[in-house]
């Protein structure tokens, strides 16, 4: 099945064979024009050096005509899309297999969308915010965040254990990550939802698979809840 952009690709193509005066209103501009706007601002492409030299050379009233010139630029530009945006859907299959999917629900538009410290503060309020329900559930009262986190996951007397808490390694692993899950809180979390931090897409993406470990040792520590409690 074509690819809206390789619907586009060809419609171009075929322009360049037939080598006809194009117009606003000649039924295969008006085909192409729809589905490339709609597919790039559905593909979030809107803001790509490929998709501003496209646009630049479209027509937009009645008086103007596509210039084979134009027209094949537009095909060079189509091609560079095309492989942007293949490496992009290759890294939004990367970001699912390797981020929580309740971490992935708030961030991954925000990320992709080139939303780097956004996409960073929205994955750790949500560990919060889930840590914060689990605490409720439990105590009948809230806490929020490094607070939250060391009365949550105290190795003395945890509310939500990761391991057998009796022996010195369980303790040690539950300490381990109760200043983990804390330090977050103080040290990612606050300062972002405080200040205008700018960060790189490398540096946000290696802080979302942090937020994603958390996620996974809470449901780890949920299931090892429940087995107890089951066994």
């Amino acid at each position: 099945m074509e690819s809206s952009l390789d619907i586009c690709i060809n419609i171009i193509k075929d322009m360049l064979i037939e080598n006809k005066p194009v117009t606003f209103v000649s039924p295969n501009y008006v085909r192409f024009k729809d589905i490339i706007t709609r597919y790039v601002y559905d593909r979030n492409l809107d803001n790509t050096l490929e998709w501003n030299v496209i646009s630049e050379l479209m027509i937009y009233t009645s008086n103007q005509t596509l210039s084979g010139a134009a027209a094949n630029n537009i095909l060079i530009n189509l091609e560079k899309l095309k492989r942007l945006d293949l490496k992009q859907k290759q890294e939004e299959v990367i970001f699912d297999n390797q981020i929580h999917g309740m971490i992935s629900n708030v961030c991954k538009k925000k990320y992709f969308d080139g939303h780097y410290a956004d996409a960073v503060e929205s994955a750790f309020k949500e560990v919060n915010s889930r840590c914060k329900k689990i605490y409720k559930t439990k105590v009948g009262e809230e806490k929020d965040g490094s607070d939250l986190m060391n009365k949550l996951f105290s190795p003395n007397n945890p509310m939500l254990a990761f391991e057998d808490n009796s022996t010195d390694s369980g303790k040690n692993v539950q300490q381990g990550y109760m200043q983990i899950f804390s330090g977050s809180m103080t040290g990612i979390r606050n300062p972002k939802a405080h200040e205008n931090q700018v960060l790189t897409k490398e540096s946000a993406y290696k802080r979302l698979m942090l937020a994603s470990l958390l996620m996974e040792k809470i449901d780890e520590a949920e299931n090892y809840e429940n087995s107890l409690i089951t066994n």
